[in-house]
């Protein structure tokens, strides 16, 4: 690829004239700042257009507010001096305090980088790489006395010191866990919303992302090299051990960004440039480069500043900044943690002394904007020890200076790529505002952007290929968390693949025990997929419906797709896949049912490039469905089964036996080889074989001499993942479509229908408030649209996507409001009919839920364990014995608790499926009951006021308001209802009502 140098703020310069708003000066534009846009962005000839998408001069007004990701430190001039605030390293709060106020409030375009220095980049740095102050417990103490002691060092005062004795491990856990907290999110969150409100009607906001610094490849070349700053006598090596979750974490950043964004709406667009600059070899650490020369010689590629590449608006021939570093700035940062370990010793040695000579320091020194005697009066400056890697020393000692190599900042060769992206971007936005088809992202060796090819993991060499295990792994990890580490260690080319299952889907919000071992999953190199009910489409004999009561088949694929972008957003970089389990195997008319799951695969893969898929009918599938997903699971039946009534998928076997997958449970460890062989000799290169058995044999994992034993029978190998399907190209743009009504509303859920476009389209998008909610095949013109809050209004509109995925302007615009619930309430009128021998319990539920259930629960909170305890807050529980979920009846038959254990498992057994419960009043008292619904709505409980409950099975109960719920000591009645909104008839438990107590 032929690289212009061009600086990144000047090249958009001159797509149109740009009034550069800057957060604190003026941008510096120099160089030659030259671009033919058409070439850079694939169009090949515009002359002969009406239109030109290229043609950006109606950008005006252009912000750049962040870090130096997005101003461009490392690729020109500082901007600005001391006395002003800049980019690098800056935090999220200091862009929302000192940068977004600045520009005005009608900018076009905003570029905006934010978040790597919140998830303390410089603390990595200093504890893995360059340790430029790396102290033990000890020295921590003595630092934190000579700071306090030593008036010169006065902008210490307010440093963490505890931190720097960490050491690498730590710290790396330190910044994983500030990344994924909640914290993090909500950071990002205000930041963007912050600079939309700096945005004109029509702006947007692109924020560019982060670029891992290693290469992915993680060779050993460089485990046994050294960066550190000083001479340790024990210095940090750049394991592969480290990088990669370096690396991870990076990854893990950009998914947070991403998901941030997609939260923003549709002004706002993740430029995630990443994998790009892995392509190209852009990173440290690249096969086949020494990375141990203290010179850190320049290689062609590189993407990130070392201390000889050049700068064609550098200050010396290594430097870009004379001024003093800024406290909280990343340049700051560093060399506070130099300044510290010269304040503990100012004999400390550099580790490389051969660098720079005399003439060359004396010079730089010269060069500064505050001598050294005006430095000498303030106590409160940070020391420019270790400026972008070159020697400036304003700190009497005898060692002599040096470089720190490796700098970490984007090279003018990667600011450019991002430029191109960002232009890209820009343009494209350009051409579909006019009505014009998308311009795909073009891969090509002399222009740019292009569609990077490692965003697919395909890998078609023989050890990628070999039979491996994937898991259905539905094991609760609260339940068996030792089950989940064992699964998570076993080496990633046995066992490839492992699935998620939270809710029958992925909820709407995080579950914390979820989240943990898909994390630790993912990290281990394991494929994680998210399990995706697809309820055979509705058209089986069950006939089944989706969680709003619908049969209809775009209602199914709307649930479908809604879940797939929950489990991306709520588990962000962390889910590597879908298995869309209840599939329906038969092809119907033109193969109507077969392209419905091909286009819900593709849908994946567009919307979350390199998912892998598996759909699975648990039965033989005709090759009609051979593009459906990445994989079909064919067989989910008992090893008797298996191996005497096996029936093949009829007449055909594809030419890759990654693409079947079979489950055989009721195996015996004398056959797990045998069944492996067998497996594969039918073609199937994913195997799930167990020793459990029905009604459930994927709720336990076999023990490890049986997973040695099937894992030595394998090669190993990773899934194979296919593109998604090419648009077809030939035929026109699709017309917009007409006619877009509101027929129904409810209390979650607006029902839309439309006219058709013609020609007939490919799919229509549906968009709620500007964004994209659902896409359906194009024979599709009605959907019910769900998981919208109550009593609000929002408005919808609908493109059509056709030939070569060009995309139509908008329908007209429709909006409705969805229904109060009423008191706030998911689940209302509660009632119960008892007889002497059933009990009808009803309800209202008003939004949907992936389980309802009836749980008869004790008269007081005296347990008859064992039981399920069905808890309120801490300490406070009810218990039950009898459950009625989804029109079946169950008892607990969980054991009783171990010495240790603190956990009631989740343990049931079916006595019936029932319309009334054939419980009545002569076994037990059915006037104690709790409704619970649970999964994609608030979490509710409905306990039924149990007039004459005993207190501790003493006392009657006392509302509130009695005279003892005033009196001290008094104990709670009825733990059960603590923090129950007290109603007529109910007791009723939400996040709304847990504020209100229900003390005696």
């Amino acid at each position: 690829m032929y690289w212009q140098t061009w600086h990144v703020l000047a090249a958009i310069a001159t797509v149109g004239s740009c009034a550069l708003a800057s957060p604190s000066t003026p941008w510096v534009a120099q160089g030659n700042a030259s671009i033919r846009s058409a070439q850079t962005l694939g169009i090949r000839d515009m002359d002969t257009c009406e239109f030109d998408p290229s043609d950006l001069s109606h950008i005006t007004t252009l912000a750049a507010i962040g870090d130096s990701y997005s101003a461009g430190i490392g690729a020109g001039d500082r901007l600005g001096n001391i006395g002003q605030a800049f980019s690098t390293g800056s935090v999220i709060a200091n862009v929302l305090d000192d940068q977004i106020p600045k520009p005005s409030d009608d900018q076009q375009l905003i570029l905006l980088s934010a978040g790597g220095n919140d998830a303390e980049l410089s603390n990595v740095l200093n504890q893995c790489i360059y340790q430029w102050t790396a102290l033990n417990p000890l020295k921590v103490a003595a630092a934190k006395a000579k700071a306090l002691y030593n008036k010169r060092y006065g902008w210490l005062a307010k440093n963490d010191f505890d931190i720097l004795a960490s050491g690498c491990d730590k710290q790396l856990a330190r910044t994983k866990r500030v990344i994924n907290g909640e914290a993090f999110g909500r950071r990002l969150d205000f930041v963007i919303a912050a600079a939309k409100r700096k945005l004109g009607s029509n702006g947007m906001i692109y924020y560019t992302g982060y670029a891992k610094i290693w290469a992915e490849d993680l060779s050993t070349v460089c485990d046994s090299v050294s960066w550190s700053t000083w001479n340790h006598d024990d210095p940090e090596m750049l394991t592969s051990a480290h990088r990669k979750k370096m690396n991870d974490l990076v990854d893990e950043v950009n998914s947070q960004i991403s998901a941030a964004v997609d939260r923003a709406g549709s002004q706002v667009k993740f430029v995630n440039y990443d994998s790009y600059v892995g392509y190209f070899n852009g990173r440290f650490c690249e096969a086949g480069v020494d990375e141990s020369p203290s010179d850190s010689t320049t290689r062609d590629g590189l993407m990130f500043y070392e201390l000889s590449k050049g700068d064609p608006f550098g200050s010396n021939p290594y430097k870009r900044s004379q001024d003093y570093p800024e406290n909280g700035t990343f340049e700051g940062s560093v060399n506070q943690y130099a300044a510290i370990t010269l304040l503990l010793d100012p004999d400390g040695k550099l580790s490389q002394q051969t660098s720079v000579s005399d003439d060359t320091l004396a010079a730089t020194l010269t060069e500064s904007k505050l001598s050294l005697t005006a430095a000498s009066a303030i106590t409160d400056y940070i020391p420019n020890i270790l400026p972008d890697g070159s020697d400036e020393n304003p700190l009497p000692m005898d060692a002599e200076q040096t470089d720190y190599g490796r700098v970490f900042h984007p090279h003018v060769t990667l600011h450019e790529l991002i430029a191109n992206l960002v232009i890209y971007e820009m343009t494209n936005k350009n051409q579909v505002d006019h009505g014009y088809p998308e311009i795909p992202e073009q891969f090509t060796l002399d222009s740019c952007p292009w569609t990077p090819v490692d965003v697919v993991d395909n890998d078609s060499g023989e050890s990628a290929g070999g039979q491996q295990i994937a898991l259905a792994s539905y094991i609760n990890p609260l339940a068996d968390p030792a089950a989940w580490t064992r699964m998570i260690d076993y080496t990633s080319d046995k066992v490839s693949v492992l699935v998620a299952n939270v809710l029958n889907g992925p909820d709407t919000t995080v579950n914390e025990d979820w989240e943990k071992v898909i994390l630790r999953a993912n990290a281990a190199g394991k494929r994680v997929l998210g399990y995706m009910r697809t309820g055979y489409l509705g058209v089986s004999n069950d006939h089944f419906q989706t969680r709003l009561g619908s049969a209809d088949l775009a209602d199914w694929v709307l649930q479908i797709q809604t879940d797939i972008d929950l489990w991306y957003t709520l588990y962000p970089g962390m889910v590597g896949g879908i298995f869309f389990d209840e599939g329906w195997n038969q092809c119907g008319d033109n193969n109507k049912y077969a392209e419905l799951y091909r286009f819900i695969t593709d849908y994946t893969k567009r919307m979350h490039p390199g998912a892998f898929t598996v759909l699975n009918p648990g039965a033989t599938m005709p090759q009609c469905f051979e593009h459906s997903a990445d994989t079909l699971m064919t067989f989910e039946n008992s090893y008797d089964t298996y191996v005497n009534n096996y029936t093949p998928n009829p007449d055909w076997t594809p030419s890759d036996p990654r693409e079947l997958w079979h489950i055989i449970y009721n195996v015996t460890s004398d056959d797990v080889a045998k069944v492996a062989a067998l497996a594969l000799e039918r073609g199937a290169g994913l195997i799930h074989i167990t020793d459990d058995n029905l009604p459930n044999p994927y709720d336990t994992l076999p023990n490890d001499d049986y997973m040695q034993i099937i894992m030595k029978a394998l090669d190993g190998g990773k899934p194979a993942v296919a593109d998604p399907t090419a648009y077809e190209t030939n035929g026109a743009s699709a017309s917009a479509p007409i006619s877009l009504a509101v027929t129904t509303t409810d209390y979650s859920s607006v029902s839309l229908s439309w006219g058709a476009s013609s020609p007939a389209p490919y799919a229509y998008s549906i968009y709620q408030n500007g964004k994209e909610v659902v896409r359906l095949p194009g024979s599709m013109t009605k959907v019910t649209i769900g998981n919208i809050d109550h009593g609000i209004s929002i408005s919808f509109t609908v493109r059509a996507i056709g030939a070569g995925g060009s995309v139509s302007a908008d329908s007209n615009e429709v909006t409705a409001t969805t229904l109060e619930m009423p008191n706030n309430q998911p689940v209302t009128n509660v009632k119960a009919g008892v007889t002497a021998s059933k009990t009808t319990v009803k309800a209202d539920i008003l939004i949907p839920y992936a389980f309802q259930r009836v749980f008869l629960t004790d008269p007081d909170t005296a347990c008859a364990m064992p039981a399920w305890p069905i808890n309120y807050n801490l300490g406070n529980y009810i218990c039950t014995h009898y459950m009625v979920e989804n029109g079946a009846l169950f008892k607990y038959t969980g054991a009783a608790l171990a010495a240790g254990e603190t956990n009631y498992p989740w343990a049931w057994t079916t006595i019936d499926t029932i319309a009334e419960l054939p419980i009545g009043s002569d076994a037990i008292d059915p006037n104690y009951f709790v409704v619970d619904a649970q999964g994609y709505g608030p979490p509710t409980n409905d306990a039924t006021l149990s007039a004459g409950a005993y207190c501790t099975g003493k006392a009657p109960y006392d509302c509130k308001g009695e005279p003892l719920c005033s009196t001290l000591n008094v104990k709670w009645c009825d733990k059960a209802v603590n923090q129950m909104n007290r109603g007529v008839t109910v007791y009723t438990a939400n996040p709304e009502a847990l504020a209100l107590s229900g003390n005696c």
